[in-house]
C-alpha cells in the first residue's frame, strides 16, 4: 500500500505537471487513469485541471477487481480494451497514466498467456497517442514496492519520497542544458567516457539527432512525435555507430537488463568491448543471470546502442531512472531500433550505468567528473 501524502503535496505535484510538462490549456481535454492505489494523485489533477479551466476525465481502475479478472474472467477476455475507452483517448489533447497495479509479486506470478494478453494493447496504445497526438505522461509512484527496492538495493521510502521530488523540478534549467547536450552529440564524432575505476570506453557518434527528455513536452517535440514522456524526466540520449566500441566501463550503479519481457537488475561489474560489441564482462553478482541470458538467445553479437546523459538534480536512487540522474553517463547495449537505431537483434536491452565519470566529445568535455560542463 502507498503512504498517505499530504494534499498540498499533491496539488504542486500536478499544477508542475499540468502547467509546465503537459502545458495544459484553458479547454482543452485531459484523460487522467488511475489504479485505486494512487486516486488521491488523480483527484488532485481532475481539481488543478479544472482550475486552469481545462477538461478532465478521470478512469479508474480497481486492483482488487482487476485480480479477480485475472483469476475468474477468460483468458482471451483479459486486457481488451473497447472502442469507448480509445475514443476517450483520441478525443483527449493530454493524457496521464499513473502507475499500477501496486502488488508487483502477483503480477509477476502471472502465467505467461495472462501477462501478454494484459499487456496485448500496449503497441496500440502508442499508436494512437503518436497518430492524435495526445500529449502523454506516465508517473510510477504505484510501481514502488518493497520487492523491486530490495532487487534495486535502494531504501522504499526514499525512492518514493525522490520519485515525487524529481517530478516537481521546474524544467527550465534541464530544457536548456539538454538542447546543449543534445548539440554536441548530434554534431560530434567521437565520444569518450572515463573513470578513475578504470573506465575507457570509445564509442563513435553517427549524427542521429538525439532524443532530450527535459520535463517539458512542448511544439517541438509535439512536431517530431516525441509526446510521451515518464516521470520524472531529465537525459539526453542519442544511438551510437552499432559497428564501433573499443574499450571497458566499470559500472557503479545499479543498471538493468531487459530480454524475452524480463526486468532484470544488473549490479555493478566490468564490461569489455571489442569491434563494436561486447567481448567479455566480469559482474560477480549479476554475471551468472546475463550469461544465462545469453546463452539461452544463442551467445549472439550485442552491439553499442546508445549514449545518454542524465539532467535531473534531484535523482540518485530511483531504479530505471539512475541515467537520469545529472551528470550520470549511461551507456546501452543490445538492441537499439526501438531508440532510432539500426540495430534489431539480439532481443536483449542492457543499461550500464555511471555515477562521478567524464565525457569528452572530439576532444572537449561535456561532463567533468559527474559535473555537466558549460558551453
Amino acid at each position: 500500500m502507498l503512504p498517505t501524502y499530504p494534499e498540498s503535496m499533491r496539488r504542486a505535484f500536478a499544477r508542475n505537471l499540468l502547467r509546465r510538462t503537459l502545458r495544459l490549456r484553458r479547454g482543452e481535454s485531459i484523460l487522467i487513469e488511475t489504479w485505486s492505489g494512487t486516486l488521491p494523485w488523480a483527484t488532485s489533477l481532475d481539481l488543478e485541471a479544472r482550475i486552469l479551466g481545462a477538461r478532465p476525465l478521470v478512469s479508474l481502475k480497481d486492483e482488487p477487481s482487476y485480480w479477480r479478472s485475472m483469476s475468474d474472467a477468460p483468458t482471451s477476455q483479459l486486457g481488451r480494451v473497447g472502442n469507448h475507452e480509445w475514443a476517450a483517448l483520441k478525443a483527449s489533447d493530454a493524457y496521464v497514466y499513473l502507475y499500477g497495479p501496486e502488488d508487483a509479486l502477483r503480477e509477476e506470478s502471472l502465467p505467461g498467456t495472462a501477462a501478454r494478453r494484459a499487456e496485448s494493447n500496449n503497441h496500440e496504445l502508442m499508436r494512437v497517442i503518436q497518430k492524435y497526438g495526445v500529449r502523454c505522461v506516465r508517473w510510477d509512484l504505484g510501481r514502488t514496492s518493497q520487492l523491486w527496492a530490495r532487487r534495486y538495493r535502494v531504501d522504499l521510502q526514499n525512492w518514493r519520497r525522490e520519485l515525487i521530488a524529481a517530478s516537481m523540478v521546474d524544467p527550465t534549467g534541464m530544457q536548456r542544458d539538454g538542447a546543449r547536450i543534445a548539440k554536441r552529440l548530434h554534431r560530434g564524432q567521437e565520444a569518450i567516457i572515463t573513470h578513475a575505476n578504470g573506465t575507457r570506453l570509445v564509442l563513435r557518434l553517427a549524427r542521429r539527432i538525439p532524443k532530450v527528455d527535459d520535463g517539458v513536452i512542448d511544439q517541438k517535440d509535439m512536431k517530431s512525435g516525441n509526446v510521451m514522456l515518464v516521470m520524472p524526466a531529465g537525459v539526453v540520449s542519442v544511438t551510437v555507430d552499432e559497428q564501433y566500441a573499443e574499450g571497458r566501463f566499470v559500472s557503479n550503479a545499479t543498471g538493468v537488463l531487459f530480454v524475452h519481457g524480463k526486468e532484470i537488475p544488473l549490479p555493478q561489474g566490468s564490461w569489455t568491448f571489442r569491434k563494436g560489441a561486447l567481448d567479455d564482462f566480469d559482474c560477480p553478482e549479476g554475471g551468472k543471470q546475463f550469461r544465462k541470458e545469453l546463452n539461452d538467445l544463442g551467445k549472439p553479437r550485442v552491439p553499442a546502442g546508445q549514449l545518454s546523459v542524465g539532467l535531473n538534480s534531484h535523482i540518485s536512487t530511483i531504479p530505471l531512472m539512475f541515467d537520469q540522474a545529472r551528470g550520470a553517463i549511461t551507456f546501452m547495449m543490445g538492441r537499439n531500433a526501438q531508440a532510432g537505431g539500426r540495430s534489431r537483434s539480439p532481443h536483449l536491452i542492457a543499461y550500464l550505468d555511471l555515477m562521478g565519470g567524464s565525457l569528452q566529445v572530439d576532444g572537449e568535455p561535456l561532463v567533468d567528473q559527474g559535473r555537466l560542463v558549460a558551453s
